[in-house]
């Protein structure tokens, strides 16, 4: 390959258009680089002479002196034009596939044919959407969304192979879930973590301030597992998530305050809401469009048991059938829940009279599903059975005698036309004078009622978890495998609860106290009602 350097001239293309026509140039290569024009070259070979661009390591054929087709191209001055134009499009980036469409609108505009202006306006104007959209696409950011994060931090705390003081419980991933399936926070949800910004995620505060309960406690969430996701993330993938350098999400704040509860019904307008409740088992509440029972026997029990035991909602209803067996101490009863379910992360073991059983077990299992052979102790009415009642479910109750539940909408009835018309929602409570009170309230109704019989460590140890177990409390396989576990669980329960310093002696005192009161105070009001309506 024989190559000169030359100024060329237009002589030289004469000869060259020429000799390819009548002799050409044999099996070489001949190459005449011009020095006018950077990267420009006259190759020569067998019966072709054409005008090749060179950048770097791209070549790019731009016409030809010869033969005489579409492309033949012999002015210099147009040469030279076309070659500066091509070379300042390799230098911007474009590849050689980009500047042969150039070239083939160059030479196919009949119009306007070898005006690079045009040629290069008709490519531009082509391709704008495209450019626009590969623009777009080049300078989004591949990393995580706040979806991916939310759900790779849950996946990586609730692993066991995570560190204990790392991992979260059920509950607290169902409050994860809910906070997360907001609608303020939809918008920002799917896209990169890395996108978002303090102010959007104030927005989402701020919405959800507005439009969620009475109190800031939604938006105090938002602000905490928001930080928690994008703590976790930034300190454990920050490479699939992008989180690297300022964690400005540390200065995100919920400026609130939930004032402390003062409520703390006495035991007598607590038991007088469990004999309201009980009058709806077979009849509808007040108002409502469905015939319905409006009280359901499980969540009636559901509702006993936490009265009784003052346990939080979610635990108390995630206790486990196999998990309530007999205390080798006469009359008693105990109930234990593992650590998993449990606010501070800690098996918990609760001694329960007897008595206070067979209420919980007389509603219980007049439940479609409610025998201790079923997985939960509670089991929900809906679904078989196959999950718990639930601790909103529990509180719907109260909610519905009160007459603070939504109805269905008229529209309905329109449908079927077969619900009733439903009359104005009834406070049965304000009705019966028993003042609004919630489930957490009851612990500080036990509170005080142990302050009062002289056991202030009482109510301590029923409420706290101290009892540590890291075996976890869950049912085997097979079915064999569960009969032999269900024949163990006695022995295992009894050596949790006996195993450590529990304070079962103090647990028992104060539950029995407890428990006494509301029982008697249960039979004093059943008495009562029977006396008046004998005298009715």
């Amino acid at each position: 390959m024989a190559t000169t350097k030359l100024t060329i001239e237009e002589s030289d293309v004469r000869q060259m258009a020429y000799k390819a026509a009548n002799e050409g140039f044999g099996r070489g290569i001949t190459i005449f680089a011009d020095q006018k024009e950077t990267g420009l070259r006259l190759q020569m070979e067998g019966r072709t002479a054409s005008w090749v661009v060179r950048f770097r390591d791209s070549s790019v054929t731009i016409g030809y002196v010869w033969p005489e087709n579409d492309r033949r191209l012999t002015a210099l001055s147009k040469v030279r034009e076309l070659a500066r134009a091509v070379r300042s499009m390799l230098g911007d980036g474009k590849d050689v596939a980009q500047v042969k469409a150039f070239l083939a609108v160059y030479y196919g505009n009949s119009k306007g044919k070898g005006d690079i202006r045009k040629a290069a306006a008709e490519i531009i104007e082509r391709d704008e959407t495209a450019r626009k959209a590969a623009e777009e696409e080049a300078s989004r950011p591949t990393t995580w969304t706040l979806r991916q994060c939310v759900d790779e931090t849950i996946r990586a705390k609730t692993d066991t192979a995570t560190r204990e003081k790392d991992r979260i419980g059920a509950n607290t991933v169902k409050d994860y879930r809910l906070t997360f399936n907001r609608p303020a926070f939809t918008k920002i949800m799917d896209i990169p973590v890395v996108s978002i910004t303090r102010g959007d995620i104030e927005e989402v505060r701020d919405e959800v301030r507005r439009t969620v309960g009475k109190t800031p406690a939604g938006a105090m969430k938002v602000v905490t597992y928001f930080r928690a996701v994008m703590t976790w993330c930034a300190q454990n993938n920050s490479k699939n998530s992008g989180l690297v350098g300022d964690a400005w999400w540390n200065m995100v704040i919920a400026p609130y305050e939930i004032p402390p509860s003062e409520r703390r019904p006495e035991i007598e307008a607590i038991v007088s809401t469990l004999i309201l409740a009980e009058q709806y088992l077979d009849k509808p509440l007040p108002g409502r469009a469905q015939r319905i029972a409006g009280v359901g026997y499980a969540t009636l029990a559901g509702l006993w048991w936490l009265v009784l035991t003052c346990q939080r909602a979610n635990a108390g209803m995630s206790l486990l059938g196999h998990d309530v067996v007999d205390d080798k101490v006469e009359g008693w009863k105990l109930a234990a829940w593992s650590k998993n379910v449990m606010k501070a992360g800690r098996a918990h073991v609760l001694p329960i009279p007897l008595e206070a059983w067979e209420m919980v077990d007389h509603f219980r299992k007049k439940g479609k599903h409610g025998t201790i052979t079923q997985e939960w102790a509670f089991p929900s009415e809906r679904k078989k059975g196959e999950v718990p009642v639930s601790a909103s479910g529990v509180y719907r109750v109260l909610y519905r005698l009160a007459g603070r539940d939504e109805l269905l909408q008229d529209v309905e009835r329109e449908r079927t036309k077969a619900i009733p018309r439903r009359t104005d929602r009834k406070d049965l409570l304000a009705e019966a004078g028993i003042d609004w009170w919630s489930l957490q309230d009851l612990r500080r109704a036990i509170t005080k009622t142990l302050d009062e019989a002289g056991i202030p460590g009482g109510a301590s140890v029923i409420l706290a978890h101290e009892v540590k177990e890291k075996e976890a409390l869950a049912v085997t396989a097979t079915e064999r495998q569960r009969a032999d576990f269900l024949r163990q669980r006695q022995a295992k329960v009894t050596q949790l609860a006996y195993g450590g310093a529990q304070h079962l002696a103090l647990k028992r005192e104060a539950i029995k106290v407890w428990c006494d009161a509301v029982l008697c105070e249960y039979a004093r009001q059943q008495k009562l009602g029977s006396s008046e309506a004998d005298a009715a």
